[in-house]
């Protein structure tokens, strides 16, 4: 098969990020068109599957999305019957979410078509796909410390600017202050 030219592989890290992030929609939503649930549906019921019973915080974080975004999720989830929500134990302000049996089996009937992308994707791989989880991983972590940095610096510039506000509304001769 032939390979995209190397030239536009040279564009930034983050740009094949973007490529084959949109590859892999691609062939998930080719490959699971007939699945019952979309890829990104299947990959929110998988997260609950494996992970579950989970928080819809402790969701997001798993998935790597908005809280707001994996709310949506679980409220179609939940409409459809294929999860239920109750009472967290440990904190009683949050709700678990799980699969019912109508959310297995939808997760069972996806995953049939799924499992037979990833054989063939994992056949095509040039390098064991162990290397290739680990460098995900790596580079979710650098992409967790860099959200991380740039919100603690969105946090001292807002607190600057709140510093520099009231220090302007406290000068003698300000007209907010006489």
């Amino acid at each position: 098969m032939p390979r995209h030219a190397d030239r536009h592989r040279r564009i930034s890290l983050l740009f094949d990020l973007f490529a084959v992030s949109n590859r892999v929609r691609a062939l998930l939503r080719q490959a699971m068109g007939n699945a019952g649930l979309r890829p990104d549906e299947y990959a929110i019921y998988s997260a609950v599957f494996k992970v579950g019973p989970l928080t819809i915080s402790e969701l997001a974080a798993v998935a790597g999305m908005p809280l707001t975004t994996v709310s949506d999720y679980v409220q179609t989830m939940t409409s459809r019957g294929h999860a239920r929500r109750w009472g967290n134990p440990i904190d009683s302000r949050s709700l678990l979410v799980t699969l019912t049996d109508e959310g297995l089996a939808a997760h069972a009937t996806a995953r049939v078509s799924f499992a037979k992308v990833i054989s063939r994707l994992r056949r095509a791989l040039p390098l064991p796909e162990q290397e290739v989880i680990r460098a995900l991983h790596a580079l979710d972590d650098a992409a967790g410390q860099v959200l991380a940095e740039l919100a603690a610096e969105d946090r001292r510039q807002r607190q600057l600017a709140t510093a520099a506000a009231a220090r302007v509304r406290t000068r003698p001769g300000n007209a907010a202050h006489d």
